[in-house]
């Protein structure tokens, strides 16, 4: 029987001690994430809103008004959580400083988004801290793609 031939490849990968602030700003963002959360909480109370309900759906009340714009800051942030999570992981990989900096600023930048969002007028939530997240995010981004394609080019 001619079986091809198996043959194993390894690779190490040697992680920086640097990758320590990426791990750092990593936890970090779990408390913007979960303060941003314990901002819905109260607005609930307020507008009346009752477990399992999600949302109010027609807002007649300033109460629901809050209610939905700190909903929203929460389920935005947390679409974007894994995306942002993956990027700065893997930036971070090959970039650990830069990672660790614009993750901070991604963090930063999705508490200005949330307050604003929290005011109850949904256009206050584009501000200097949603740019900041942006810019920050697709930084990451293109630092992963850029990184990875250089890594993988023999």
């Amino acid at each position: 029987q001619n079986l091809p031939k198996i043959r194993k490849m390894s690779d190490t990968i040697t992680i920086s001690n640097d990758f320590g602030f990426v791990i750092a700003v990593a936890a970090a963002s779990g408390i913007v994430v979960w303060t941003q959360g314990f901002a819905v909480m109260p607005a609930r109370k307020a507008a009346k809103v009752e477990y399992p309900n999600f949302s109010v759906y027609p807002i007649k009340t300033d109460e629901e008004r809050l209610y939905m714009c700190a909903q929203r800051a929460h389920q935005n942030t947390l679409e974007a959580y894994p995306g942002f999570l993956a990027a700065l992981l893997g930036a971070g990989l090959l970039y650990p400083k830069t990672a660790a900096a614009l993750g901070a600023g991604w963090c930063v930048g999705r508490v200005g988004y949330g307050i604003g969002y929290r005011t109850g007028d949904p256009k206050k939530r584009i501000n200097a801290g949603t740019f900041i997240a942006y810019i920050s995010f697709l930084s990451l981004v293109g630092m992963g793609v850029v990184g990875g394609i250089r890594k993988a080019a023999f």
